[in-house]
Order: C-alpha cells, then sequence, then structure tokens
C-alpha cells in the first residue's frame, strides 16, 4: 500500500531511478504509438455537407439533383443523402440537401 500512496502522490524525485523510468515509458509511448491510433480519415469520410437551393433551382429527379450538386459542390462525386423543404425568412421556399 506504501509503494502504491507513493506512486499516486508521486513522493519521487527527479535523481530517482523510477523517476527515470517513468519518464522513458512516456517517450516510449510517444515514439512507438502506431499513427493509426490517431488516424481520423474515417470520421471524415462519413461527414456530410448541405447546400441550400432555391425552389427554382430543385429537381424533384433524383439524377438531375445530383447533377446540380455536383456542379454546385464541386465534388463530382457527391451523393445526395437527404432533402429537407424549408421557407428563408422571406418566406420564400428553399432546400436544403444533405450530401455526402
Amino acid at each position: 500500500m506504501g509503494r502504491l500512496k507513493r506512486v499516486i502522490m508521486w513522493d519521487y524525485g527527479r535523481e530517482t531511478s523510477v523517476y527515470v523510468i517513468f519518464c522513458l515509458l512516456i517517450v516510449a509511448f510517444i515514439f512507438l504509438t502506431p499513427k493509426t491510433w490517431f488516424d481520423k480519415r474515417e470520421r471524415l469520410e462519413n461527414r456530410t455537407s448541405r447546400i441550400i437551393l432555391q425552389a427554382s433551382d430543385y429537381s424533384g429527379d433524383r439524377a438531375v439533383l445530383e447533377q446540380k450538386v455536383r456542379e454546385l459542390s464541386g465534388n463530382p462525386a457527391a451523393v445526395v443523402v437527404g432533402t429537407r423543404e424549408r421557407q428563408n425568412a422571406r418566406g420564400e421556399k428553399i432546400y436544403e440537401i444533405d450530401i455526402r
């Protein structure tokens, strides 16, 4: 119990072997940890964006809508995930289009 209390309260000086070993473990973790543990690419691939279209630019045909979205977003691989009809502050009908 005494050793556990000393580790938790860190009752070791800098010149002790326990301090040196602990620092070496920290450095080893930093340099030996695989980069894949911290890779966020998977999260970014599942991320969606939103484009807002006026009613005059909206098409009920999915192929035409996806073509328009690809042109506006600049992403040739954009896929329409969902659409919602809304009204803006002026009362005009707009469409929110989620893309991936």
